[in-house]
């Protein structure tokens, strides 16, 4: 968290440079607001190249080219053919380059489906480890176990549905998450306390239904990961 800091305070201290410098007329034709962009897109290519992260590398390439169009000479394929081309591009390179040797790989023990046929519902008994990963659909995971200890989620283009009500945490359970492109909700009891550590780009996590926890031995739910173009919603029930 403090390298993540470090690296974003300095790229604001830098857009800042750049409206200043293009008040004072330093920049030519080109607006500060632009350069700021720029600086941004770049941080955001930046974050993940080692992730391996595709969307987060050409969608921030495909706002460039829209942004500097007249420059580079191709209006004719802005904005639309140079998004299409940062998706399907996204789409393809993830499943090229799947990353088989990190945390995830795909749980297919599925006690059936809901009402909706493309959703897959996966409520089975559970080792303190559970592994989810949700690509192009949606799923719905119940996590059954009396020593939960930690769960990676990975979601491309798609949502996942976790439920934490039936797990038990003797004192901390970590949730790693991987989002591009996807929606992810965790229903969590609302005696636990969530530490939230995702870093997001374009993207974000929100709460709701929280309660007032005084006890210091409340269990605690710690997210860590990162988010791009994806959104978690942490529902507490």
């Amino acid at each position: 968290m403090q390298k993540n800091r470090l690296f974003w305070g300095i790229m604001f201290l830098l857009a800042a440079a750049f409206v200043i410098i293009g008040k004072l007329g330093y920049l030519g034709s080109f607006s500060p607001f632009s350069l700021v962009f720029t600086v941004f897109m770049l941080a955001i290519i930046a974050k993940s190249i080692p992730r391996l992260n595709f969307t987060g590398i050409l969608f921030p390439i495909a706002f460039l080219c829209i942004t500097y169009d007249k420059v580079l000479n191709i209006e004719s394929l802005t904005p639309w053919t140079v998004l299409a081309v940062a998706l399907l591009g996204s789409i393809g390179l993830s499943l090229l380059f799947h990353r088989k040797n990190h945390y995830w790989y795909s749980h297919h023990n599925c006690s059936g489906f809901d009402h909706n046929p493309h959703v897959e519902i996966i409520d089975v008994e559970d080792n303190d480890h559970i592994k989810q990963s949700t690509r192009f659909g949606s799923s719905t995971k119940y996590i059954n176990t009396d020593n939960f200890k930690q769960a990676d989620l990975e979601c491309s283009f798609g949502s996942i549905q976790v439920y934490f009500n039936k797990a038990h945490v003797e004192t901390e359970a970590i949730v790693r998450i991987d989002g591009s492109f996807c929606g992810i909700e965790l229903y969590v009891p609302k005696e636990w306390r969530v530490e939230n550590q995702i870093e997001a780009i374009v993207g974000g996590v929100s709460e709701k239904g929280r309660g007032n926890i005084s006890s210091d031995t409340a269990p605690v739910l710690k997210l860590v990961g990162a988010l791009n173009f994806a959104g978690v919603e942490i529902i507490y029930i």
